[in-house]
């Protein structure tokens, strides 16, 4: 029972007024969400949608927020709740069809939690048994950074556009959200380069993390934009998604508040 106390204060000891009650409304309206609209929409015969609705969703949300603020707090102890989310998200982004998300979190961002760990820990502040010094690029280095993640999204992009063709005609899956997102804005490919887009962009946030550079926040901003954009279709487009896409998409919009929070927070410690 210490151990288990020691850890929480750990982990949520020693955050901001600020902090407390972004997670607190956050985590309350996720929990909200998951309740009202899982109570009606869910088929009560199928496990699937028990799982779907009950845990996966919601787990995957709260985790996520939580571990976007302990990365904003440059705590380390923010890889564990990121393996959490990982898993979990990339079971909501399959169902969605959103393959670019699914591929990313199973097979990137979950070995990267560990990286964030072994990193991390080599470089925590003085006298400090969870927070990390930061750093930031020069000009030079954004720009080129800038240059390559534009143009691998554009070449993911149209992997994923045959990878979509593939699942739907030749697996019967569900039908294409991105054929669901071309015909919301009337522009070929948007949907898969929306998708590749995010991808890309929380690859290189994601390298960035792990180096402890402070622009990895913009990159985070521009990816919870598109994809508060996508996952806003996800529900427009098939209404039967909500008990398990709304907390997503809740989770998506606290990621973007966290982003600007985070921003500030990293170029702050990196100045110093």
């Amino acid at each position: 029972m210490n151990t288990l106390s020691q850890t929480w204060r750990n982990v949520f000891g020693g955050m901001t007024k600020f902090e407390k009650i972004w997670l607190a409304i956050f985590s309350v309206v996720i929990l909200a969400a998951t309740i009202v609209f899982s109570a009606t929409g869910t088929t009560w015969t199928d496990w699937k949608s028990i799982g779907l609705n009950w845990l996966v969703s919601p787990i995957s949300a709260l985790t996520g927020v939580i571990c976007v603020l302990l990365v904003a707090r440059t705590s380390i102890y923010n890889y564990s709740f990121g393996l959490v989310n990982s898993l979990a998200y990339g079971l909501v982004a399959w169902v969605a069809g959103y393959y670019g998300d699914w591929i990313l979190n199973w097979f990137f961002f979950v070995p990267t939690q560990f990286l964030i760990l072994v990193f991390w820990q080599k470089n925590l502040k003085p006298k400090s048994i969870d927070l990390v010094k930061v750093k930031k690029f020069t000009w030079l280095q954004i720009l080129l950074v800038t240059a390559g993640a534009v143009a691998a999204f554009v070449v993911f992009g149209f992997v994923l556009h045959y990878v979509d063709f593939w699942f739907v005609n030749y697996m019967k899956r569900n039908a294409s959200i991105y054929g669901n997102i071309t015909k919301a804005f009337g522009i070929p490919l948007l949907g898969p380069m929306m998708d590749s887009s995010t991808e890309v962009l929380q690859i290189f946030a994601q390298i960035l993390c792990i180096k402890r550079m402070a622009e990895q926040w913009p990159m985070w901003m521009a990816t919870d934009i598109i994809t508060i954009i996508m996952w806003s279709v996800v529900i427009i487009t098939d209404p039967t998604s909500i008990p398990w896409a709304l907390p997503t998409l809740i989770m998506w919009i606290a990621f973007l508040v966290n982003s600007i929070y985070g921003t500030k927070v990293w170029y702050r410690e990196a100045k110093a």
